[in-house]
């Protein structure tokens, strides 16, 4: 049974007292009491008969204070049920505000007619609730939730750990947060992680990746738009990413791709925290904390024109440098290991392990594509393997080159020789972490002058 069908048939009960009995009645009373949907039933001639408990608590009024009375004197804007009574047609799912003794409450709102059987109408009876529960449920439906942990970060690099504490502290603010970092390199498991570790880890995490969408949509994704705004736009208008994500975080990924236009916008945004929905001339307040990611160096672009000067400082209020994986050193091996267990759980072959050579060649590897390249390469050679463990020989078929190592320590190779790295290997007692420190370059590029000189 449907809502339209419900609502007439409480209509002839309460209103008309038809149907029946009194007990009956007592407790449709109750019933409509108990939900949480707000419910007002008006006559004809706009004259309201009924209203819910939660009809009071959505406005923020009393039954006593609305009941009997024209519902178009309680409103400086048309009410819903008039514009029902007078089109004799349902109007569903569609936002409305509802202006009361100064108080504006932004609803979604379905009103039906009440037509006897010779077709008249009798009233009208409308059901609603606040945006905020309808894009609850509409976040929910469309995944618009943070799934990663900080647990879920992989690795034992200084670097990288130095990171994850600076973004645990950085996620009990309200502050922007700018990150930073090579494509692959985990920037959207950070800002997932920093979502879940705040106080608003209860509300959405909605994701925007600027540098997928056309130009002239991400105006309207970011911000919505009311009907008729433009062709095509859809009956009763659309909300943006920044409504959609209201009391949670807005994601912007790849911002370095956005046009200066919608900078402008966005700015303004976060200095007012309102947003006008294109067509619209409603401001709609937002409570939104904006985390924002780039490949891009984002102070290159500002020099030449391509990023907005005060948007950037807006935006860098808190700021991530996620390390790439050529630099993290013995975290590949972790990682490549870590990713043939994860993969082996989804029902791929098992494979018993990474051979020492195999794990070598993996460190050496340059990464250009960081954690991703590593992850795809590893699952690559599990389909490709015919043992029981991923070597050499399966790396290389599964695309990865014998590693341009040779060409990066042709770059050092005058400064440290084969003694030099000896003698500092020595002095280090094995630590191979202490061993690049000492020698001033990374780690990775130490494996690579230990596999050249066969230590």
């Amino acid at each position: 049974m449907n809502e339209e069908v419900i609502a007439k048939q409480a209509y002839y009960s309460l209103i008309k007292g038809e149907g029946f009995n009194k007990d009956f009645n007592n407790i449709l009373l109750k019933a409509l009491d108990s939900v949480s949907d707000g419910i007002s039933f008006c006559d004809k001639d706009g004259y309201l008969l009924y209203v819910n408990n939660a009809c009071c608590e959505i406005l923020g009024t009393n039954k006593e204070e609305i009941l009997n009375k024209k519902v178009d004197t309680l409103s400086p804007d048309k009410p819903m049920l008039m514009e029902v009574i007078e089109k004799k047609k349902s109007i569903i799912d569609v936002e409305y505000f509802w202006n009361f003794e100064g108080k504006r409450t932004h609803l979604i709102n379905s009103g039906y007619p009440i037509i006897d059987e010779e077709g008249n109408v009798l009233g009208a009876i409308d059901i609603f609730r606040s945006i905020e529960r309808s894009r609850e449920l509409a976040n929910t439906i469309a995944g618009h939730q943070a799934f990663f942990m900080f647990h879920d970060i992989v690795g034992e690099d200084s670097r990288l750990k130095e990171v994850i504490n600076l973004a645990k502290i950085f996620s009990k603010s309200d502050e922007s947060i700018l990150i930073f970092g090579e494509t692959g390199t985990g920037k959207e498991l950070f800002a997932q992680s920093i979502h879940n570790y705040s106080n608003r880890k209860a509300k959405p995490f909605v994701a925007l990746n600027c540098a997928n969408l056309p130009n002239e949509l991400i105006d309207s994704e970011l911000f919505g738009y009311e009907e008729g705004a433009f062709t095509g736009a859809r009956k009763g208008g659309r909300p943006g990413k920044f409504e959609l994500a209201n009391g949670g975080t807005l994601f912007l990924d790849e911002l370095g791709e956005m046009q200066i236009h919608i900078q402008a916008k966005l700015l303004r945004v976060l200095e007012t925290m309102c947003i006008n929905r294109i067509g619209g001339n409603k401001p709609i307040s937002v409570d939104v904390r904006i985390i924002a990611a780039t490949n891009k160096r984002l102070e290159d672009l500002v020099e030449e024109g391509k990023f907005r000067r005060d948007l950037y400082y807006r935006l860098k209020v808190l700021f991530l440098e996620v390390p790439p994986l050529r630099e993290r050193g013995e975290d590949v091996a972790m990682l490549a290991d870590y990713f043939l267990k994860k993969l082996a759980s989804k029902g791929n072959k098992h494979i018993k392990g990474i051979s020492s050579r195999a794990k070598e060649m993996l460190t050496v590897h340059n990464w250009q594509g960081n954690v991703r390249e590593l992850e795809n390469t590893i699952s690559r050679s599990m389909f490709i393997c015919e043992g029981d463990l991923i070597t050499e020989e399966t790396l290389i078929m599964a695309g990865l080159k014998e590693t341009d190592y040779e060409e990066v320590v042709r770059k050092d190779s005058i400064k440290i020789n084969r003694s030099i790295l000896i003698d500092t290997l020595k002095l280090a007692k094995g630590n191979k972490k202490k061993a690049a420190e000492i020698l001033g370059i990374s780690r990775p590029t130490l494996y690579k002058f230990i596999k050249k000189y066969n230590l």
